[in-house]
């Protein structure tokens, strides 16, 4: 936002942050007079208003709190044990000194990042709280006092979902010209849905817009020559059914009140995997000059409006990967092997840059293929792995051997491959690598633990609902016992991941179930652990 005197002021964790150069330096000054009690979130929302005075929304992450392991939706969890307070602070001298902050409310809090005044003079700033559904939902918080206090909105709840990220939330709003006020948020509808206000109190008309999006928030603006700008993540030009990347930011705009919009330019991309260019907040520095940023993705750009149609980037093809060259290296597995949404970087990609950071020529393929058995895996072995005579195959599978139906109907009683089998699908690989002069490395699995999701599906005998173990024990503990005798008969090698996460965790200020975000798939940290005992390994085999 810019202040009285043409700087522009924005706000990280504990300061104030000031610029009367364009961006280019940054001064700061503390946001709080005891900030051992106050971190603010990296989803925040700040305004000047016509009287001068600066509010700043946002969630404390020091009273953020949790069940340990997470445990969203659990039977035995009170969803009131999950909290993460909205707050808002005060500035009367243009961001210089800051009041003592203001708690609005205590629920689990995901997102804040808009908040206007309206033209009666009343402060809007969107919210959201977890409600006892296992969800988000909106909540607006109202001033009529210039921040000094708030009263609370009805509550906007679409009704669909359980999960941490599911609901009708991370909205953005905006004035119209007639005094309304137009809502947009972000849902798993794969558009964006609507609501409307006389008052910013009492809401209604909660409805599905004809906006595609893909489960992110959108944000709204209202600029200088009058229209309104919409930034938000459609789905991807080249994936148009792909309802959850976030790697184009899409830019519209109305001529009529957010009844129409312009056909979207896409502003930002980024392809890399994983990777996203979202959460964004538009900021017109100057009329016709607005500054575009995102939370995430870390996109920092200023664009002449009148510049848009100047040109676009190019739509997406995706590379499609050359067979693997003879000599290299495959990572043979299951989904905790594959590229996966939400991560940064899997395994293969990770060792490839370990060896290339030591010289090594060796290139490493990923073989990894959700929802593989063993049995399903020899099927392949000969297509993804034999035929490009491979120097070393890194081999990973027994969740999916190991899985107890419980869920279908009538439900299973026996694991999808029994461990009889999966010694002898694993034995038959080794065998016929080794006949074709590859080094083979097995691998043990990451532990699996419960979340709410989990246990509704699988939280029957064999499995113990009770312990936090008990998506694991006893099957794929059998299983992956049985691998360690396997590759101690076979002199084979053998990188026990699944012995290595208790210390890895707590070395990293976590536990097991903070590296499995959905209790079966390893996050960016699991896959950093599997690369710290994997190099060593393949280094010495390839001595």
């Amino acid at each position: 936002m810019t202040a009285a005197d043409g700087a522009a002021l924005c706000f990280d964790a504990k300061d104030a942050l000031r610029s009367t150069d364009e961006g280019a330096t940054w001064t700061s000054t503390p946001l709080f007079a005891t900030p051992e009690k106050f971190q603010t979130s990296n989803e925040r929302a700040l305004l000047r208003t016509r009287e001068g005075v600066i509010i700043a929304g946002w969630m404390n992450m020091t009273e953020r709190g949790q069940p340990k392991g997470w445990r969203w939706g659990e039977a035995d969890v009170k969803w009131t044990d999950f909290v993460l307070p909205t707050y808002t602070c005060r500035s009367t001298d243009d961001g210089k000194t800051w009041e003592t902050p203001v708690k609005l409310s205590d629920p689990w809090c995901g997102c804040i990042h808009s908040m206007i005044q309206m033209r009666s003079g009343r402060i809007v700033m969107v919210g959201q709280e977890i409600i006892p559904e296992w969800r988000h939902a909106t909540v607006m918080w109202v001033s009529d006092d210039l921040g000094k206090s708030w009263q609370r909105s009805n509550m906007l709840d679409y009704g669909v979902g359980t999960h941490d990220h599911a609901g009708s939330l991370e909205g953005a709003v905006i004035e119209r010209k007639d005094g309304s006020l137009y809502l947009l948020l972000r849902t798993e509808a794969g558009f964006l849905w609507d609501a409307t206000s006389k008052d910013g109190l009492k809401w209604e008309g909660l409805k599905q817009t004809n906006i595609a999006s893909v489960t992110c928030c959108p944000q709204m603006a209202r600029l200088s020559d009058g229209r309104i700008a919409l930034l938000w993540n459609a789905p991807p030009r080249h994936a148009p059914k792909n309802g959850t990347s976030r790697s184009e930011l899409s830019l519209a705009f109305s001529s009529d009140e957010a009844a129409t919009w312009s056909k979207p330019v896409i502003v930002a991309a980024n392809y890399g995997t994983g990777a996203r260019v979202s959460y964004p907040y538009l900021y017109e520095r100057s009329p016709g000059e607005v500054w575009i940023t995102t939370m995430q993705g870390g996109l920092r750009m200023k664009v002449k409006l009148d510049d848009l149609n100047k040109g676009e980037i190019p739509v997406h093809v995706p590379i499609v990967k050359p067979d693997p060259k003879p000599g290299g290296i495959i990572m043979f597995g299951d989904s905790t092997t594959a590229v996966r949404s939400g991560i940064e970087k899997v395994y293969a990609d990770r060792v490839q840059e370990a060896l290339q950071s030591v010289g090594s020529s060796l290139a490493v393929y990923n073989a990894g293929v959700p929802g593989n058995t063993t049995s399903m895996a020899m099927q392949r072995l000969e297509s993804d792995v034999l035929r490009h005579k491979p120097r070393l195959v890194v081999i990973q599978f027994g969740i999916n051997d190991s899985a107890v139906d419980v869920w279908k109907n009538p439900p299973a009683t026996s694991p999808r491959v029994p461990v009889k089998d999966y010694l002898k699908n694993l034995r038959q690989m080794i065998s016929t690598l080794q006949k074709q002069d590859a080094k083979v490395i097995l691998m043990t699995t990451n532990p699996l633990r419960w979340t709410a999701r989990l246990k509704q599906m699988y939280g029957k005998p064999p499995y113990d609902a009770a312990a936090e173990d008990g998506f694991e024990s006893p099957n794929l503990v059998a299983y992956n016992a049985a691998m360690r005798e396997l590759a101690a008969e076979l002199k084979v090698p053998l990188v026990d991941v699944h012995a290595e996460y208790p210390a890895f965790a707590k070395k990293h200020q976590t536990d097991v179930s903070g590296m499995l975000p959905d209790g079966m798939h390893p996050n960016d940290l699991g896959h950093e652990l599997v690369t710290e005992l994997l190099v060593p390994a393949i280094k010495k085999v390839l001595q």
